[in-house]
């Protein structure tokens, strides 16, 4: 259940982190945004993860002018990564916390990556090349092709950019942001709904 200080918080780490994600989205899979969404996610829940991604990609969507057909497929992307933040074990000590993010940022780096790749794949690539998708083909032969789809149209490149600049984020920040988000957690009497 939202209480207005859960709202507040949402609001208020959603346009903070919409207009961070306007200052590196679009160049070389730089992606700010994703270091807030999963170290607050880390610290609130999975729930308030999952919010946090959605509406951070729709208003700085709405913002940067980056609205098409690509962004319910982002939305959806990133507030999965936020719920799987969420949902992350939460070792006593605070290195062990960071290096557990890392490792889920680089793994939710690629998996959002090939989220928003699958549904440009059969648009981009058409039908009958050695790259196309083909239900007469096995699911494995089918991802191959697909694998083989990412490599040639960069999106590994793209990925292995977020990647990068997330797991960095998260290292500089990463400790920092926790304490500052558990004192307001303390402050605001917030639990997980």
């Amino acid at each position: 259940m939202l209480d207005s200080r859960r709202i507040a918080l949402l609001g208020v780490l959603a346009a903070v982190n919409s207009v961070v994600r306007l200052m590196g989205a679009g160049f070389a899979g730089i992606e700010t945004a994703f270091a807030l969404i999963i170290l607050a996610a880390y610290v609130f829940g999975s729930r308030f993860g999952a919010a946090l991604g959605a509406l951070t990609i729709l208003t700085s969507a709405l913002i940067g002018g980056g609205v098409g057909p690509w962004l319910p497929f982002q939305i959806i992307a990133t507030a999965l990564v936020g719920f799987g933040a969420g949902l992350l074990p939460k070792p006593k000590s605070r290195k062990w916390q960071l290096v557990t993010l890392s490792i889920y940022a680089t793994i939710s780096s690629y998996v959002y990556g090939s989220v928003l790749t699958a549904w440009t794949w059969p648009l981009f690539v058409g039908e009958g090349t050695a790259l196309s998708y083909s239900s007469t083909l096995s699911p494995l032969d089918n991802l191959v092709r697909f694998f083989q789809f990412q490599l040639v149209s960069g999106g590994f490149i793209w990925d292995t950019g977020r990647a990068v600049t997330t797991i960095a984020l998260i290292l500089l920040i990463g400790k920092a942001l926790m304490v500052t988000l558990e004192r307001a957690t303390t402050r605001a009497n917030y639990e997980e709904a």
